[in-house]
């Protein structure tokens, strides 16, 4: 089943924000910044869109054929709907006036969301303005023109198809709590009081779903978790309930284990709730009084166990920031007007050689944190990943996030700037690292990833094995001449690959005669190196003179370049290759650009670069190589 989830929300005249714009994630979005940025100002403006969507929604009592809509449908409200600022609870403004932005009641509050299910979008705007007295006049925009068709095929779960849980964080519970009534829970939960309601939300929840949240809770905490109550709802006025927080541990009353354990439970709640169409768990803050290591599985958990639910937090939390992937992160700047998206498409900066920058640290200098260090990153990443070049990291997080969107994993990258750097400095960083630890050493968790280049098939199957004995760490050796290279190695994924590529254009074609121009391109480079042996041998000999240095430099065996025959023998294998029609053992990156400009220049599409291309990866056109290289890199920490 497909769930609802918002895709995109504007924001006008609300509190502190002019007008701006949010491009959310389906699954997770985190909201960070400086102080008094507009944070809880997103969540606030979230929870009362949903508020006035709840407010509005109504059954039809009767067709309405310029609505488009028949009675048993439901609509949202009236052309116009007046509600007491009083009765307003998603956001805590004590003054009429707070909600409005620079508290000018003559301002009007617009509030956009793009809804999206499945391939079906729809757009859910509402105008909250002044009316008479301490009323608010609130109404969906432009509701002549709505969609009901569509908002009643996007929406199954009537009268109330949304979920919104917003809950704040918290130091401790009620001593006492009784037996409350479902719309008594649901109102303490709409009016951000849902911590007042804890025992009960655990009480109503099922045998099954009680024993995942165990289950769940206890994998955060790390340690076996057992809640339970002997109170009978039938029976019992009071509602209480006891906790075991490992084996050895006596059960103790809820209302006497720490800060901590209690935000969990209730960020737990919140993701274990009842499911409607769309679900959507607000969370303030959720790091307050939580371990750094306790942090880090709880973001695991929110990103790889709440499919149905959409997720919105915010922190200034430097080790939740850390270990977050950009893509989920959002950062806010003290600007009234802008539009936001994930930092991972924040400009890239990159450098030749060292550990490469990752998109938290700009964020973590702006938040004021005095260890705003990358290397601090790459103690608690889960690989540390040795690369030959700069633009190696962005490809490969390209390519395991497209296959592991739903995981959590951190990785860093430490660029060489070339295969003769790595030759030359690999053991020195093996000595190092292996004394630098964080549970593991840094060597513990590295990796080391660099193209084939003239390496036939043997050559470099032999000196992968023997670079791996070596280093006591995983090696992997691109089965091509360069990572790019891999397009070539599957011509109908890569026919795949640009038919979506061009279609994302908006531009008609067809997949016979994209194949047709990617055939001719790549015959022509094909026939263009038939002579390149002779062209490049002096080239090549000075290769193969370099890379025995680095073999013998680093003690491995000399006998995966036989001196008699190294030439003869890559000489033999490419031209084997080319025969053969398969490009990708030769093909660098200025040949594979080439292919992708002349298949494209037919479309009229140029200034195109290889990441543009495999940003529109999908099943169809994932490559096998690729997951060849995560089964062996990255697997086991995925």
């Amino acid at each position: 089943m497909d769930y609802c989830k918002i895709e995109k929300l504007e924001i006008k005249n609300f509190k502190t924000f002019s007008s701006v714009k949010f491009n959310f994630n389906e699954k997770i979005n985190i909201l960070t910044g400086v102080n008094n940025s507009g944070k809880t100002t997103v969540l606030e403006a979230i929870a009362l869109w949903n508020e006035c969507f709840c407010k509005l929604i109504k059954p039809v009592q009767r067709a309405d054929e310029k609505l488009g809509i028949v009675k048993g449908q439901y609509r949202l409200g009236n052309k116009i709907n007046y509600f007491d600022y009083n009765d307003i609870v998603s956001v805590r403004s004590p003054n009429y006036e707070d909600i409005f932005y620079n508290l000018d009641i003559l301002n009007k509050i617009i509030l956009k969301a793009t809804i999206k299910k499945g391939e079906s979008y729809i757009d859910i705007s509402f105008q909250i303005s002044k009316s008479s007295g301490s009323n608010y006049e609130i109404k969906l925009i432009e509701d002549d023109n709505f969609t009901y068709n569509k908002f009643n095929e996007l929406f199954e779960k009537f009268p109330l198809p949304i979920n919104t849980i917003f809950a704040s964080p918290i130091s401790n519970i009620l001593l006492n709590e009784e037996f409350k009534t479902e719309p008594v829970i649901k109102d303490n939960i709409a009016k951000r009081e849902s911590i007042k309601v804890i025992r009960n939300r655990l009480y109503n929840l099922s045998d099954d779903v009680f024993l995942e949240f165990e289950k769940v809770i206890s994998f955060i905490l790390g340690s076996e978790i057992k809640l339970n109550t002997s109170a009978d709802k039938k029976r019992d006025i009071k509602l209480d309930y006891n906790i075991q927080l490992n084996s050895k541990d006596i059960s103790k009353n809820l209302s006497l284990v720490g800060s901590g354990t209690l935000q969990i439970i209730e960020i737990l709640l919140s993701i274990f709730d009842e499911k409607k169409d769309l679900n959507i768990v607000l969370l303030d803050e959720p790091d307050s009084h939580i371990h750094r290591d306790i942090q880090k599985r709880l973001i695991k958990v929110l990103i790889e166990h709440t499919p149905n639910t959409q997720i919105f937090l915010t922190t200034h939390n430097e080790s939740l920031i850390r270990s977050s992937k950009p893509e989920f992160i959002f950062h806010l700047e003290s600007n009234t007007e802008k539009e936001y998206f994930p930092i991972i498409f924040n400009n890239n900066e990159s450098i030749e050689k060292g550990l490469q920058p990752t998109k938290q640290i700009k964020i973590l200098q702006s938040l004021g944190s005095e260890s705003a260090l990358d290397f601090i990153n790459a103690l608690e990443a889960d690989r540390l990943l040795f690369v030959e070049g700069k633009t190696d990291p962005l490809y490969i997080d390209m390519i395991i996030n497209k296959k592991y969107y739903d995981k959590q994993y951190n990785i860093m990258y430490w660029s060489f700037e070339g295969i003769d750097n790595i030759f030359k400095h690999i053991l020195s960083y093996k000595e190092l690292f292996s004394c630098i630890k964080n549970k593991k050493t840094l060597w513990e968790k590295s990796a080391l990833i660099f193209d084939r280049d003239y390496f036939t098939d043997k050559q470099a199957l032999n000196l992968e094995k023997e670079l791996s004995k070596k280093l006591e760490i995983p090696v992997y050796i691109w089965n091509f001449y360069t990572l790019e290279a891999v397009l070539l190695t599957d011509l109908a994924k890569f026919t795949n690959l640009l038919f979506d590529f061009i279609k994302s254009k908006q531009i008609e074609c067809n997949k016979d005669d994209i194949k047709r121009y990617l055939d001719s391109e790549i015959n022509r480079i094909i026939d263009s190196k038939k002579n390149f042996f002779n062209e490049k041998k002096g080239e090549i000999i000075k290769w193969i003179d370099n890379r025995r240095a680095n073999l013998e430099d680093n003690r491995l065996p000399r006998n995966i370049l036989p001196d008699e025959i190294a030439f003869s023998d890559i000489e033999k294998f490419h031209l084997s290759q080319l025969n053969s029609g398969n490009l990708s053992s030769l093909a660098n990156k200025d040949d594979i650009h080439e292919i992708i400009k002349s298949v494209l220049s037919n479309y009229k599409i140029d200034d195109i670069t290889f990441s543009d291309i495999i940003n529109v990866i999908n099943i169809n056109s994932y490559f096998d190589e690729w997951s060849s290289m995560i089964n062996k890199i990255f697997l086991k920490n995925l």
